[in-house]
C-alpha cells in the first residue's frame, strides 16, 4: 500500500503530532508498507533534508507560532503530486495541507482521510490574538475554498454588542470546532485518537464516519531505556519527577515550578525536558521562588535522551488542562514504567487509579499535595509502576497499525470507479 501523509508540521520540529507521524510511518514500513510524508519546506537555510520519501512544499513563515512555514495554495499544487500514485491519503492537519491533500484526492479518486490532533481552540485563553486572527480568516476562506456557504458564528453583528469578553471567548471556541467539523466534513472519514475529542467533533457537526485510534509508540524503546545513558546526575536520595513539553503557557509549566516552593519533600527535583517561548519567564520564576537547582531545564532532547531521562525519574506530571487531546508523553511516561500525575479528567487513555493520581484541582497546591503523597509512599509508586507497564501494552505501535491498515484499505475498497 502506498500511503501519503500530509502534515503542515514536520521536522525539523519535534513535538507530540511529528512522534506520532514518524511512529506510525515506522510501523507502516516495518509492516511492508511505503509511506511519503507531505510537508511544508523549512525556511532554515542550515537544515538538510536527506529522506528520499519526504516530499517538500514551497512555503513562507506564518509568524502564527514560533515563525513556522506553511505551504503556499496556489493553482496546480495538486496536479504536481499526481506522478506519486498514493492508494490514499491521510492528512494529519486541518489547515493548509489538508486543503492540499483534499484537491489530490479529487483528481486521484482515492480516499481522504484526517486525524485532529490538536485542540485548537482551548489556545485562545494563550494566543488570544493569534486564534483570532486565525478564525476569522478560516471562516472567510473555508467556503472560499471549498465552495459551501459561510459558517459565521452570528448572524448579525449585533448579536455580539452585549456580550462579556468571557461569552465572546466562548463563541469563538464554539466557532473553532464547528470549523473544525466542517473541514472534516470535506474528506471521507475522521479519526480522533480520543474518545473526548471524537464526542466534541460529532457534537459541533461532523458528519463523516468517525474512527477512535489512539497514537501508538515503540513500547520496547523505553522499556530498554537505560538511565545510565541520562545526561542527568541524580545523586543518592534524590527523586526527580519530570515534564516533557513544549514550555510555553498551554503547558501550564509555571504551575509546577509553584508546586515545587509548596513541596515538603526538599529532596525531589522537577525536570522541565522541552524548549518554547516561556523558557525565559520560567527561569526567571524559578529565581524569584529562590528555587536554585531543585528545578533543572533540559532544553530540546532526542528521543533516545528522553527515554533515558524518562527511566530515571520516579514520577511523570503534565499540568496541561482542557488543551491535550492524547498526548505521546504519556504513552512514552507509562511505557518507562512512570507513575502519573495529572488535573485533567478528559485524559483517560492510558490512566487509571492504579498507575495515575488526577490531582484535586489544577493549581500549584493540589500538585505539591499529590507529590508529597506519592514520593512519601514507595510501595504504592512500585504498584503504580508496574500498572502502567501493563497498561501501555495497549499502545504498542505494530498493533495500532494493523487496526490502521485495516481502515485504510475499508476506504480503498468502498471508493466507487470512475466511469
Amino acid at each position: 500500500m502506498k500511503i501519503a501523509f500530509f502534515t503542515d508540521d514536520y521536522l525539523p520540529y519535534v513535538h507530540g503530532v511529528t512522534r506520532s507521524i514518524q511512529n506510525y510511518r515506522e510501523a507502516l514500513e516495518a509492516q511492508g508498507h511505503e509511506v511519503w510524508i507531505v510537508a511544508p519546506k523549512p525556511r532554515q537555510k542550515d537544515f538538510e533534508d536527506d529522506d528520499d520519501h519526504v516530499i517538500r512544499l514551497p512555503s513562507v513563515n506564518s509568524y502564527i507560532f514560533d515563525k513556522r512555514p506553511v505551504s503556499l495554495l496556489y493553482p496546480g499544487i495538486a496536479r504536481k503530486l499526481d506522478p506519486y500514485d498514493f492508494d490514499i491519503i491521510h492528512s494529519q492537519t486541518q489547515f493548509y495541507l489538508f486543503a492540499i491533500a483534499g484537491m489530490v484526492a479529487k483528481r486521484k479518486n482515492i480516499p481522504h482521510i484526517s486525524t485532529v490532533h490538536t485542540l485548537y481552540t482551548e489556545l485562545l485563553d494563550d494566543y488570544p490574538t493569534a486564534v483570532t486572527a486565525g478564525l476569522i480568516a478560516v471562516s472567510i476562506g473555508f467556503p472560499f475554498v471549498y465552495k459551501t456557504k459561510p459558517i459565521l458564528p452570528f448572524t448579525s453583528a449585533s448579536e455580539i454588542r452585549e456580550l462579556t469578553l468571557a461569552e465572546k471567548g466562548e463563541i469563538r471556541k464554539k466557532q473553532g470546532w464547528r470549523l473544525m467539523a466542517a473541514c472534516l466534513n470535506q474528506a471521507d472519514g475522521g479519526v480522533a485518537p480520543s474518545k473526548h475529542l471524537s464526542k466534541t467533533l460529532i457534537d459541533s457537526g461532523a458528519e463523516v464516519p468517525m474512527h477512535i485510534l489512539t497514537n501508538g509508540i515503540d513500547t520496547q524503546m523505553f522499556a530498554n531505556a537505560r538511565a545510565a545513558d541520562s545526561p542527568l546526575k541524580k545523586a543518592r536520595g534524590e527523586q526527580f519527577i519530570v515534564c516533557v513539553a513544549r514550555i510555553s503557557g498551554e503547558k501550564r509549566q509555571y504551575v509546577l515550578i509553584e508546586a515545587m516552593k509548596l513541596l515538603r519533600n526538599k529532596h525531589a527535583k522537577l525536570v522541565l525536558v522541552g524548549d518554547g517561548p516561556e523558557t525565559d519567564t520560567l527561569k526567571a520564576l524559578v529565581k524569584q521562588l529562590r528555587l536554585g537547582k531543585r528545578v533543572i531545564f533540559t532544553g530540546i532532547q532526542t528521543p533516545d535522551t528522553i527515554a533515558a531521562i524518562m527511566k530515571q525519574a520516579d514520577l511523570f506530571v503534565l499540568p496541561s488542562y482542557r488543551f491535550d487531546n492524547q498526548p505521546m508523553v504519556i504513552l512514552e511516561a507509562i511505557a518507562s514504567g512512570l507513575p502519573v500525575v495529572y488535573c485533567d479528567d478528559n485524559l483517560r487513555e492510558g490512566l487509571t487509579k492504579h498507575n495515575a493520581l488526577l490531582t484535586e484541582d489544577t493549581e500549584a497546591d493540589a500538585f505539591a499535595s499529590a507529590f508529597d503523597e506519592l514520593l512519601a509512599d514507595p510501595a504504592r509508586m512500585k504498584r503504580m509502576s508496574a500498572a502502567s507497564v501493563k497498561q501501555s501494552a495497549k499502545f504498542e505501535r505494530s498493533v495500532l497499525t494493523k487496526k490502521l491498515v485495516k481502515l485504510y484499505q475499508q476506504y480503498i475498497d468502498q471508493m466507487p470507479a470512475v466511469e
